[in-house]
């Protein structure tokens, strides 16, 4: 199991009902449902969402994605501005721009 389809279980059982969800997910990965590389930006943009909500810099976000999804940067920069109608629950402009602390 990769990176992704864990933190996307993570998303989906919080969201909705637990164990179950994970098993929702399963199936829908397994069945072929789900598009695998819209769902590899949909838990980036969720992770970095979360990451603001909790007073990160969105720059400083963004590298960490890098770290935890082991991708490059310039994939993570794409997720977040080629993919903008990806949310769970809200539009784009929940990734607001918030400057560094001074």
């Amino acid at each position: 199991m990769t990176v992704y389809e864990k933190k996307l279980k993570e998303i989906i059982s919080e969201e909705f009902a637990g164990e179950a969800g994970e098993r929702i997910i399963d199936f829908l990965f397994k069945a072929g449902i789900i598009d695998y590389t819209l769902a590899k930006v949909l838990v980036i943009r969720e992770y970095i969402r979360r990451e603001l909500e909790s007073g990160e810099t969105k720059l400083n976000a963004m590298w960490n994605a890098t770290e935890i999804f082991a991708c490059s940067y310039e994939y993570v920069r794409k997720c977040m501005y080629y993919y903008k109608d990806i949310n769970i629950g809200g539009g784009a402009s929940e990734f607001v721009h918030r400057p560094a602390p001074a």
